[in-house]
């Protein structure tokens, strides 16, 4: 799977998410701060990173083939468009709480 496979295979899993296809269930951390991982229905993991129960950023995505690819990568030059945008990525505001337990 290339970056780009990767970037378009997340954003498929996070459409499915948002029409309540598919469903996402915290498994790890604390929504008041930090890391808070998911697992989708779809055997995804998504880890958010939340800032006082506010969601701030998707930190990682891991598809269910557990490749792996650093949305912030140290080098520049493994950077590409489509990990800036799972970086900028937010829920519907409706969805915060129904769907990904925030608080507000």
């Amino acid at each position: 799977m290339t970056r780009e496979d990767f970037c378009d295979a997340a954003f498929n899993e996070l459409q499915p998410i948002e029409r309540e296809e598919a469903s996402v269930e915290l498994v790890a951390g604390d929504i008041l701060g930090g890391k808070v991982e998911y697992q989708t229905s779809n055997e995804w993991k998504i880890v958010v990173f939340s800032d006082g129960d506010v969601w701030d950023y998707v930190r990682a995505m891991t598809p269910p083939t557990r490749e792996h690819f650093e949305i912030w990568p140290e080098q520049e030059k493994d950077d590409c468009e489509g990990f800036r945008e799972i970086l900028t990525y937010h829920p519907l505001a409706a969805q915060l709480k129904t769907t990904w337990g925030f608080l507000s």
